[in-house]
């Protein structure tokens, strides 16, 4: 089985990313660099990712836009499942607290 490779980054891939990161969240390269130094260099969630054959993704609160909503790096699946558990807060915390099976296995 062979392992993915990071792709060849150059210096416009850089310069893109650092824009990027400007651009939708606020921050600069250096301070992604230092968030995910913070995290250990992995994802802030699963703690496994480290964004090796892809970047993590910068999270943050979509109540609003800027730097103050950023909240930490988590990799695509966590990112994902993250936005689908806030979307359905109520009901997984309903689900939790009194699960279908609760009422039928006593």
């Amino acid at each position: 089985m062979s392992k993915r490779r990071a792709p060849v980054q150059d210096e416009a891939y850089w310069k893109q990313r650092a824009y990027r990161l400007e651009r939708g969240y606020g921050i600069t390269l250096e301070e992604y660099d230092a968030i995910k130094q913070m995290q250990d260099g992995t994802c802030a969630l699963c703690r496994r990712a480290k964004g090796i054959s892809a970047p993590l993704q910068v999270d943050h609160d979509h109540a609003g836009e800027g730097r103050e909503f950023v909240r930490g790096l988590l990799c695509g699946r966590c990112n994902n499942r993250l936005g689908w558990f806030e979307a359905k807060r109520d009901r997984v915390l309903a689900y939790l607290d009194n699960p279908p099976a609760k009422g039928v296995l006593k």
